[in-house]
């Protein structure tokens, strides 16, 4: 559906769509084949997710201008995106004439990053020792009975670690706080 929003948005621009891509995998495959101009990136691609994608054409070497497309608006993605070296995010929920002028931005050699997306304060080291270890079992798949077991606390004291990093983290969920950690390279 997405793409076929992109499509649509692009027709008759100056940004044709070359190639499509449903997975990562399948874009490096097609970006190996024939390096592009510019790059338009899933947040969430059914292999993995964008930024992890941008950090590895990077990494190959592939410097055409990317720009991350994301559902919702979330703390701290544009700080993940350019660190991963896209050069703008942009909400699906935008207007066509909002993707347009965010990549003739990247075009010129600009930054576009929506904002939209508020800034996630510095957490890293805000986090305590046990924050982070609660963290790293929640990334595993934990639920807080385990955790309060593997780590020798009570069921309310991990309820608590919780409340507290999700705060810090700026999210809800325990989805959210994942994918934060992720993206601060906690897990």
């Amino acid at each position: 559906m997405a793409r076929g929003w992109l499509r649509l948005s692009l027709r008759g621009s100056e940004f044709p769509v070359v190639r499509e891509a449903a997975s990562a995998a399948e874009a490096l495959t097609l970006i190996s084949q024939a390096e592009p101009g510019l790059l338009l990136v899933d947040h969430r691609l059914t292999d993995s997710g964008g930024i992890e994608l941008i950090r590895e054409l990077r990494d190959r070497g592939v410097t055409a201008p990317a720009v991350l497309l994301a559902t919702t608006s979330q703390p701290g993605l544009n700080e993940a995106a350019r660190d991963a070296g896209a050069q703008g995010t942009l909400l699906k929920t935008g207007s066509a004439s909002e993707l347009l002028e965010a990549l003739r931005t990247v075009e010129l050699g600009r930054e576009s990053f929506d904002s939209r997306h508020p800034r996630r304060p510095p957490v890293c080291s805000t986090l305590s020792p046990r924050e982070r270890e609660v963290l790293i079992l929640v990334a595993e798949g934990a639920t807080n009975n385990e955790i309060a077991s593997v780590l020798g606390i009570g069921i309310e004291t991990v309820k608590t670690l919780l409340r507290r990093t999700f705060a810090k983290l700026g999210v809800q969920r325990r989805v959210q706080a994942v994918w934060a950690a992720r993206e601060l390279g906690i897990v």
